[in-house]
Formats: C-alpha cells, structure tokens, sequence
C-alpha cells in the first residue's frame, strides 16, 4: 500500500495481490474538491503454505467524519484496530471474531474520541472475511459491500443513514434519495458511543464471485443502473490499478470511470477494494438423508 503523505490526510492508497484461492486489488483517492483524504482501506491475507487458513483473509474499508486531523484518525484506526484484532483471534467461528473486532474498533475510537481537537469524531466500517464457500461481512455505517456473480451485482449491506432508514420504509424513490439533503446524516457509526450495534451479514461464494467494498465517494456519484456497469471486475481492477483515463472498450462509459479515477466533481474521497475468487471448487453435496 502506498500514502501520498500527511498533507492530503490518509494520502492516496493502493495495493494489490495474487494468491492460491483468491486476488485482490485497493485504492483511495482524496478526489479534487476536498484534498484531504478521511478514508482509509487495508488487508490481510495469510501466507501460510498452501493458503490453509485458520482464519481466512480480511479486508476493510472506513469512512471518516468529523474533519481534518479527526476523521482521517478515526478511519485508519478502526481499520488498523479490526486487522490487528482479527490476526489475534483464536475462535473457529468467523461471525462472532468479525462482530467482536468491529466493536473493539468502536471502543478504540470513542476513546481516541475523547482526546481535545478529536471530540465528535467517527467513522463508517465494512470489513469482509472468506470462511470456506461464505463470505462474512460486519457493517457500521453507509459504506457498502457488493457482490459480483455473473455480471449481475448485488449489495450485501444496508445502509445507516437517514435516507437509507427513509427507503427501506418506502418514504423515498431512489430518485428521490440521490439528491436528498439528510442522505450523508448516518443512524450509526463508530467511535459515537461507548458501544454499537454490528450488522453480520454473510454470503456463499463460488469461483468467478467478486465481491467489492466502497466508500459512499464511490457508492453515491452513480445510479444504480450504473453501479451495475461499474462494477464489473474488469472495469473495478483497471480503475484501482491504472494511473490513466480508461478508453471506453475497456467496458465501462467514460463519464463513470474519468470522475472516479480523478475524482471530479467529487465532494468525497473515493475508496473501494476488489477481491474475486479465483480457485472455489465447488462445495461438497449434503449427505444424503437416511
């Protein structure tokens, strides 16, 4: 992963890799509106012969809030907080680690919270394990988990948010939530209370399957018609790895991936990481019943 430095806050990161049963690809950009950069993204992923993990890899996305020198904080410490938590756990059972990680996340933020200059602070978090043939996914916030299964592309996550909360009641369209003003005033996050509720959602995975994790600098410039278009694993990979405007064969309209790669007309940064599966035989049959 590399970082553009301390005066664009978490800086400009990427990073990439290519194991047994998997592969991954990472990037954020502060965008041009706002220079300073209060996401953060990072991942682990055992290197242990053969990839036979006890516990399988973890990636993770964060979405800071409460301004220079605090969100930035929040953000890179709850990521760093939930990948240092998951290295140590020694249960079995990946739900339960990936709840107990992102709430010790929370608690490390509140705390850094209450620190003067860093009152009020807080951050999104979507952290993503593979445990077998199921993805496990722990959720604060409205950044966003998307799986990607035959071009088709389904979100796991719900989002925190006033308007999520107005959508899922049926009070708004999504024409209606994409402009409106209450659409960045979040219901949860990290580091506001002493303690917060985890969303654990899970997911089967099969060879092929993509899933991707995004910031709401990503997730809230497109519609969802487009989000389908963005989301193919092609134009994904070569938006986080190439340093260059993608021509329109690569598979993606030049309006989606120009803003994205030079964060134009971006009031946020811009985070998502990409892990596709790539070596999923396919799960064993049920036993047959007596």
């Amino acid at each position: 992963m590399t970082d553009a430095g301390p005066e664009t806050g978490n800086g400009h990161l990427a990073g990439h890799g290519v194991f047994a049963k998997m592969s991954f690809a990472m990037r954020s950009d502060p965008g041009d509106v706002r220079p300073h950069n209060e996401d953060f993204c990072a991942g682990y992923v055992p290197t242990i012969p053969d990839d036979a993990w006890e516990h399988g890899p973890i990636f993770v996305v964060a979405d800071g809030l409460g301004g220079h020198a605090a969100g930035e904080v929040a953000s890179r410490l709850a990521t760093e907080t939930v990948i240092a938590g998951w290295r140590r756990t020694k249960t079995p059972l990946p739900r339960p680690a990936l709840r107990d990680v992102v709430r010790a996340a929370n608690t490390a933020v509140y705390d850094a919270s209450l620190e003067s200059g860093r009152r009020g602070m807080g951050t999104t978090v979507t952290a993503l394990t593979l445990n077998g043939h199921e993805a496990v996914v722990a959720h604060v916030g409205d950044s966003r988990a998307y799986l990607v299964r035959k071009g088709a592309c389904r979100q796991l996550t719900s989002d925190h948010s006033r308007v999520g909360e107005m959508l899922r009641m049926k009070l708004l369209t999504p024409e209606q939530a994409a402009n409106h003003p209450a659409r960045s005033q979040l219901t949860r996050s990290l580091g506001g209370d002493p303690t917060v509720q985890v969303d654990v959602v899970t997911a089967d995975v099969a060879e092929g399957d993509s899933f991707v994790l995004c910031s709401d600098g990503l997730s809230g410039m497109v519609t969802d018609e487009d989000m389908q278009t963005l989301m193919h694993p092609q134009v994904m990979l070569a938006w986080m790895m190439n340093d260059k405007p993608l021509p329109p064969e690569h598979g993606a309209p030049v309006r989606l991936v120009i803003p994205f790669r030079y964060g134009a007309r971006s009031l946020k940064a811009i985070t998502g990481i990409q892990l596709t599966a790539t070596a999923f035989p396919p799960p064993p049959p049920l036993p047959a019943r007596g």
